[in-house]
């Protein structure tokens, strides 16, 4: 912890911006709007795969609508850009608490996984990554905690609020809170941040007018999709948010198809938040240290493991080496993922490239929760579904494998755009 308390003693304003932006981007993440699914269903009458099918769709079209949007942190500035992805994230709550039926519930959660999950989860660790750079891991770690800590106190907290209000009310209560107190923080972390953009932009401008062979060259999104690497590692880099979403969206029934109790699943988020936070600090040495790119082949196998675990018993335990092995790829994902991008392509375009990115994550994460909800409705056992993923993850990681050994053994051809 030692290593990171210079980095936090003279960055803390921008390491807790980055913080609060990850945390707040939990209002869009499937394991927050998850744990209001059997309530939503019953209030709508909707089967486990109508329920899925909407979600799956609101979040494919978040998907293509982040290959414009996503690029707005590279032009915007970027107390802006949070002031409007929060105004819009506190519409999306208030938006679904008045959700009547599946056309209004659909834009609902457009809107939330649109401007949570995907703009606000990526402001944090763009800014990382782009302003930190030379201790990206460990500062994108730090600013990573965010998803830890709300993963830890929200789902206890949403268990206990739905047994006093309903869940219409709930919703409203979050939309206040995050829409007052978001935008009073981002004021006061980002002041005088534009003279740091100032400087930043200076040095990228000085780095490419030199000839010289070593400095990182800036790929530009239209580069990106031209490289062959990009695609070997990417079933890898959206295992974990992929099999994330369809266990955690349909986690209701994971629990009741297990017979453990709701209470009792809620309380592991707090195990499973504890996990995470040392997994991302760990991750960020590593990542600093080795590199992203050699790391990036192992970060799903833990929840492979998991999986594997999850298949093979009903008991306590299993729940329990679940969630840790799931927090252990979770936590390494998170830190990994934007410092992977930065080496590879570069930071200027950064926020076009990780919509890129982000948009095929939202996309895989689409498709799981409908999948998986008419399994469910065909009669199809979580066990089996995990056993499948399982082969994925191996398939996944022998891919991302290989083309690490390809880009580290000094493949880097840079595509004519």
């Amino acid at each position: 912890m030692k290593s990171f308390l210079p980095l936090i003693r003279a960055e803390w304003r921008l390491l807790l911006f980055g913080f609060v932006m990850t945390f707040g981007s939990s209002l869009g993440q499937t394991y927050f709007i998850g744990l209001f699914g059997g309530d939503i269903r019953s209030d709508l009458g909707l089967s486990h795969g109508e329920f899925g099918a909407i979600y799956s769709g609101a979040t494919l079209l978040s998907a293509i609508l982040l290959l414009w949007s996503g690029s707005l942190i590279d032009r915007l500035d970027l107390s802006h850009y949070a002031y409007l992805v929060v105004a819009g994230l506190s519409l999306g709550c208030l938006m679904i608490s008045a959700s009547s039926g599946p056309f209004t519930l659909f834009l609902s959660v457009l809107v939330l996984r649109h401007l949570g999950q995907g703009l606000m989860g990526m402001a944090g660790a763009t800014t990382m990554v782009r302003y930190l750079d030379r201790q990206k891991g460990k500062a994108n770690a730090l600013s990573g905690i965010g998803y830890s800590l709300s993963e830890a106190i929200l789902p206890s907290l949403v268990i206990a609020q739905l047994a006093v209000v309903s869940w219409r009310q709930s919703w409203i209560g979050w939309g206040v809170l995050v829409g007052i107190i978001i935008p009073l923080a981002t004021c006061f972390l980002l002041r005088g941040h534009h003279l740091r953009h100032a400087a930043y932009l200076e040095t990228i401008s000085a780095q490419q007018e030199r000839p010289a062979g070593g400095q990182q060259r800036q790929w530009t999104r239209a580069q990106v999709l031209r490289d062959p690497l990009f695609y070997l590692f990417m079933p890898a880099l959206l295992a974990q948010p992929m099999l994330f979403t369809g266990f955690m969206f349909h986690q209701v029934h994971l629990v009741e198809a297990k017979g453990w109790s709701l209470e009792f699943w809620a309380g592991l988020y707090i195990l499973y938040a504890l996990v995470s936070t040392v997994c991302k600090l760990g991750a960020g040495l590593l990542v600093d240290r080795y590199g992203a790119i050699r790391l990036a082949a192992f970060v799903c196998l833990p929840l492979g493991l998991g999986l594997v675990c999850l298949a093979s018993a009903d008991s306590a335990v299993v729940a329990v080496l679940f969630m840790v092995l799931m927090a252990v790829s979770v936590g390494a994902y998170s830190t990994l993922s934007s410092p992977f991008y930065a080496e590879m392509y570069g930071s200027l375009h950064l926020g076009s490239i990780k919509s890129l990115a982000t948009a095929a994550m939202v996309f895989s994460s689409a498709i799981a929760p409908v999948l998986m909800g008419w399994m469910i409705d065909a009669g199809v056992r979580m066990e089996t579904m995990a056993l499948a993923c399982v082969a994925y993850v191996m398939l996944a990681s022998a891919s991302a494998w290989w083309a690490s050994k390809a880009k580290l053994r000094g493949y880097s051809r840079l595509p004519d755009c």
